[in-house]
């Protein structure tokens, strides 16, 4: 993974790794306010099926932001709140990005998607869908993800949830 330093302080993008685990959660808590938390055995399961497509960003000895993204076979998004089968697809899902309230407009977000685009390219994935929740449906959009206006979403991502999709081209 990538690593650059800023003040002396060593910024990275590393994987995921059982001790990430508290943080992960003290993220997730403060970036959620509309939708309810999911619980660790949840977010695992999706680490699980792809460790090397998920990923936390560090400052230092601290983690900032977290990222989790697995295979999944269709359009229609994984429910939350329960652990995804194991599976294979040609897609890629973006379960969750989630940053620390004192790292966001740091550029850190942009960092985390361009590096999962780029492993999805290299391992040959049609494209990267995600639910937009609270709406930030706008901020996907500058990564060139696209609304898929008649998606079936589950409730439990709360109002305005939005269904989108960036095609990869290798």
């Amino acid at each position: 993974m990538a690593a650059l330093y800023l003040r002396g302080k060593i910024m990275s993008i590393n994987l995921i790794t059982e001790h990430s685990w508290c943080d992960i959660l003290k993220i997730q808590e403060e970036a959620y306010l509309e939708i309810e938390p999911e619980d660790v055995d949840i977010l695992k399961s999706k680490w699980l099926l792809s460790p090397n497509t998920c990923a936390v960003y560090k400052e230092g000895d601290t983690i900032s932001a977290y990222l989790l993204a697995h295979p999944w076979p269709s359009e229609i998004p994984p429910k939350l709140h329960e652990k995804s089968p194991i599976t294979a697809g040609l897609n890629l899902y973006l379960h969750d990005l989630a940053l620390a309230r004192e790292s966001r407009g740091k550029g850190i977000a942009k960092k985390l998607v361009t590096n999962l685009v780029d492993i999805a390219k290299a391992q040959r994935f049609n494209k990267i869908l995600l639910v937009a929740v609270q709406n930030s449906s706008g901020f996907w959009s500058k990564f060139g993800f696209k609304n898929l206006p008649d998606a079936v979403i589950c409730p439990s991502y709360g109002h305005n949830a939005k269904l989108m999709a960036l095609e990869l081209k290798a």
